[in-house]
């Protein structure tokens, strides 16, 4: 999430480069940033990422741990552990009624809990954890993706930020101007020569984004195509050629070609 301020230099910044104004027509595109800046992947190194997967491979231990003391179906046929669970949860409900009668209620969270509290519990939190348990082994599932997506190469890994927000300034750059953009170095210090480029270094430093410039431009530009600089046709084009009025007799109120339609070359 960005701030206001931020979204009011980045597309500052956009529209120096292209030359016009980054902003769109809607109310809701004044106030976003002129091209997508959200992450490819929500972690910045590989410590990061493995410290989240460690963190949530425990907690789905541990979560599980928990329902298979208490609510583990292969162990309903024994009742030394069923006698022990009634007992268990009766001296957890009457724990659960008292702390919910000390407690007030100031938000709606406060009224959430004090209505599990009062309808049962210790079985309304297994159910709950066992919804957390299914939450984190969905993250898990996410996590394994960005694995390999991001994290199984065996060198120092890019990073995958700054490279895909240079990829889609470059791309909004090819197809607004129908060019590729280009980048340099000054002879007059290590600072970019280019248009381009220099957008590319106000956008990192208002994402704070620390990154190579030169390694990320020249990664985006030799990832666009001919489609990223074609410019783009409307396919409806042809259709409201046909459709224009002036071709038209004033009695074909239902759009109707006129009788001399191939005369006229339509």
């Amino acid at each position: 999430m960005i701030s206001d301020e931020q979204t009011d230099q980045l597309n500052a910044v956009v529209e120096k480069l292209l030359g016009r104004d980054a902003r769109r027509a809607t109310v809701v595109d004044a106030f976003s940033p002129p091209f997508d800046i959200s992450r490819p992947n929500i972690h910045d190194s590989k410590k990061e990422f493995l410290l989240e997967l460690a963190a949530v491979e425990a907690i789905i231990a541990h979560l599980g741990g928990i329902l298979s003391q208490l609510a583990d179906p292969e162990r309903k046929e024994d009742a030394d552990r069923n006698a022990m669970v009634e007992r268990l949860s009766s001296a957890i409900e009457l724990a659960a009624v008292q702390e919910s009668k000390r407690r007030g209620i100031r938000w709606a969270s406060d009224l959430a809990l004090k209505n599990l509290h009062e309808t049962g519990f210790f079985y309304g939190s297994l159910r709950v954890i066992s919804d957390l348990l299914g939450a984190h082994n969905q993250r898990l599932i996410e996590l394994r993706d960005q694995e390999r997506q991001f994290w199984t190469i065996s060198h120092r890994s890019p990073n995958y930020y700054a490279r895909t927000i240079a990829l889609r300034l470059a791309r909004l750059y090819a197809r607004e101007k129908s060019r590729r953009p280009t980048f340099g170095i000054s002879s007059e210090g290590n600072h970019p020569s280019t248009d381009f480029g220099r957008a590319l270094e106000d956008v990192y430093r208002i994402l704070k984004i620390k990154a190579s410039i030169r390694s990320s431009a020249v990664f985006a530009i030799e990832q666009l195509t001919d489609d990223d600089i074609r410019p783009q046709t409307n396919a409806l084009g042809g259709l409201f050629n046909f459709m224009d009025p002036s071709r038209w007799n004033s009695e074909n109120a239902l759009g109707a070609p006129p009788p001399d339609w191939k005369k006229k070359g339509v």
